[in-house]
Formats: structure tokens, C-alpha cells, sequence
């Protein structure tokens, strides 16, 4: 067996910000080698990222990945996500077993226009979701069933000033 694939890390992650920062031991089974900042992300999706990068002006740049969207490490009550950011959805929007895991255990009835038409779903509040190093607090969560990958949408987006070039998409907090 090779030695890479039996590697434990044991890492502080950096990622959602040294608040928010847990030691946990990982197992790779991937024979990748992930930057400690990735190893929730790593755990928690099987979606390859590109690590963001904090940029000294405190600004967050995220990568574009190689199907076009941007995908970002956070968190959703403290449950451990990665986000494909969706800027046509109006909502940050979970499948039903993540919502499960970040601890949401209702939402108000609501019906929601996707792009795979329209589906009946919950909508909660007062969550607390994790964007790579800035915490937005109150936010609404959307729940629904047949969605496949977490999204985060504009209201959580909104609270960001957001620019793009070559490639990158730049968050900075405090809009």
C-alpha cells in the first residue's frame, strides 16, 4: 500500500476562518495531497477544489474550476460544505440531507422556481453559514429535496461585493 495513501493528517482547519477552526484527524484515500485548509472540503465533497486564497487586503479569491462554476469551502451551521456559488438562485439552498446534518430540522412551506422547474421545498432562518473566511449570521437557508449539491445564492451573496478577473472571483466582506 502505498505510503501516501495511508497517510493520516491531523490539521487545524484554516479554511472557514481560525474562529471557526477545529483539529480533526483525516485519513486520505485519494492518494492526493491537500493543503490542511481542504481537508473538511476534501472529507465533506467528493468535488475537486482549487483552494481559494485570502489576499492581503483581506479580499477572498476563489478559482474558477474546470465545468466554469466557482465552488467554495464553508460551512452551514457548523456542518462542513461546499458551495457551487449560483447567482440565479435566490437562496442559499441545501438537499435535504445536508440540511439534516447542519442541524435544520424544519422549514416553512414554500414552492420554489429552479432550473429544473418548479419543486415544493422548506425555507428556515436564522443560520449561521460560513463563506471560506467571513461568517454571515441570520441567514435563510432553502431545502430541498432533489437538488443534488449545496448552492449558494444571493442572499448570501448580497452581503459581498464581488468582482471578477482572469478566472477568479473576489469576495470582500462588509457590503
Amino acid at each position: 500500500m502505498n505510503a501516501t495513501r495511508a497517510l493520516v493528517a491531523l490539521m487545524a482547519c484554516l479554511a472557514i476562518g481560525t474562529s471557526h477552526a477545529q483539529q480533526r484527524e483525516y485519513i486520505i484515500y485519494d492518494g492526493q495531497s491537500y493543503p490542511g485548509d481542504q481537508l473538511d472540503v476534501a472529507a465533506a465533497s467528493p468535488v475537486m477544489v482549487k483552494p481559494a486564497q485570502r489576499l492581503g487586503n483581506g479580499d477572498y479569491s476563489i478559482p474558477r474550476a474546470a465545468d466554469g462554476h466557482y465552488y467554495i469551502a464553508g460551512a452551514v451551521n457548523g456542518f462542513p460544505v461546499v458551495f457551487m456559488v449560483d447567482t440565479g438562485a435566490r437562496f442559499t439552498t441545501l438537499p435535504v440531507k445536508l440540511a439534516r446534518n447542519a442541524g435544520i430540522r424544519a422549514g416553512r412551506a414554500t414552492s420554489f422556481d429552479t432550473a429544473a422547474g418548479r419543486e415544493r421545498g422548506g425555507i428556515t432562518a436564522a443560520n449561521t453559514v460560513i463563506v471560506g473566511p467571513f461568517a454571515v449570521e441570520g441567514a435563510a437557508i432553502a431545502v430541498l429535496e432533489r437538488l443534488s449539491a449545496p448552492l449558494l445564492g444571493m442572499d448570501v451573496l448580497n452581503r459581498f461585493q464581488i468582482a471578477y478577473s482572469g478566472g477568479f472571483m473576489i469576495l470582500r466582506g462588509g457590503r
